[in-house]
């Protein structure tokens, strides 16, 4: 395979499944999510590629960006947000909180520029190659109904359900925060201290958070550079601003859509009184719709105390990473809890 520079038939071949977000419409194609079933020795070889990039990944990738390195988690994030924005409201800071949105981030990555990214990190030349090969001549089929389409090439974007996308996809989008961290003309929120360091970004996978403040740090044009290098795309009216403080001193205009209301970040709210409340009362609903469904079955007593620890804790530990558990969100939980396991 490595002298031929492509993979056999079978390995270049996935079978695109299509998964509905739960939101917008179902006969918009743009609420559904591809996911591509792919071949067991592919996903063995892409495994294999994961666990020699993961070693590398700590060195090359800024501490900005919590998604596909070891060591990392999403609450290093949701942390830096959540302190950032009181310690903005603390000092009146005139600032803006900007999370930019991308369309179909995974689907659009030029598979050209990925290339030159991993040669520019250094990565060597074997495994660039490997890289290439993986990504030469591939095509996929969409399950629909049970019915499988025609086969149709496959020229941009990484693959959704293969182990390796993660990671290349963190590299790729590596350089958009590293001109955000370069650009002078951006300025970030100065920490106290005597390190004198600029919070500029944090980042998780394509979930980019920006900390302005000025109008000119809102890098409309640092994304159209962007997009034209890698094929990604800012989707202006998904993206999100808050302000704080006296942005008004500021004449440029925002190219995002603002307001002075929460905003959702990574799934959790922020940016005010009641957004802890919020994050929460959302998490009970979800956790109440899931326990009523599993009450729908006849469980054991081990079946719903596995339901409990794998299906509906995860998701209140994902919350207490951004904002301590309430009073009377625990009652509420114990109260759930003890209905569903005795009815």
């Amino acid at each position: 395979m490595e002298q031929e520079g492509v993979m056999p038939h079978t390995l270049r071949e996935g079978t695109i499944a299509l998964l509905y977000k739960h939101k917008g419409e179902r006969c918009d194609l743009k609420n559904w999510r591809p996911i591509s079933l792919l071949n067991v020795d592919y996903k063995i070889l892409a495994k294999t590629m994961v666990n020699r990039l993961k070693s590398a990944m700590g060195e090359i990738v800024h501490p900005d960006q919590t998604c596909g390195v070891p060591g990392r988690r999403v609450a290093d994030s949701l942390a830096l947000i959540r302190d950032m924005i009181q310690y903005i409201t603390d000092r009146n800071i005139h600032a803006a909180l900007v999370c930019l949105d991308q369309e179909k981030a995974f689907d659009r990555v030029s598979h050209e520029f990925m290339e030159r990214v991993l040669q520019g990190f250094g990565l060597g030349e074997r495994f660039c190659n490997y890289v290439r090969i993986m990504y030469t001549d591939i095509f996929s089929s969409v399950m629909v109904n049970g019915w499988k389409t025609d086969p149709f090439p496959i020229r941009s974007g990484v693959r959704q359900g293969c182990p390796l996308s993660p990671s290349l996809f963190v590299l790729v989008i590596e350089l958009l925060a590293e001109y955000i961290r370069k650009n002078p003309n951006i300025r970030g929120i100065p920490t106290p201290g005597d390190a004198k360091k600029e919070v500029k970004c944090t980042l998780y996978m394509d979930d980019v958070t920006l900390f302005c403040m000025d109008g000119k740090s809102v890098l409309q044009e640092a994304c159209k550079d962007f997009g034209k290098a890698s094929g990604a795309k800012i989707n202006v009216d998904k993206s999100q601003a808050k302000l704080f403080g006296r942005w008004d001193l500021c004449n440029e205009p925002l190219p995002f859509p603002f307001g002075a209301g929460l905003v959702k970040i990574l799934g959790i709210w922020f940016g005010g009184p009641g957004a802890a409340a919020k994050s929460w009362n959302e998490c009970l609903a979800k956790v109440k719709q899931k326990l009523g469904f599993w009450s729908l079955r006849h469980l054991s007593i081990e079946g719903k105390a596995l339901v409990l620890r794998n299906d509906a804790l995860p998701m209140l530990q994902y919350v207490t990473q951004a904002w301590p558990l309430l009073a009377n969100v625990a009652w509420a939980v114990n109260s759930m809890v003890f209905h569903f396991v005795w009815h």
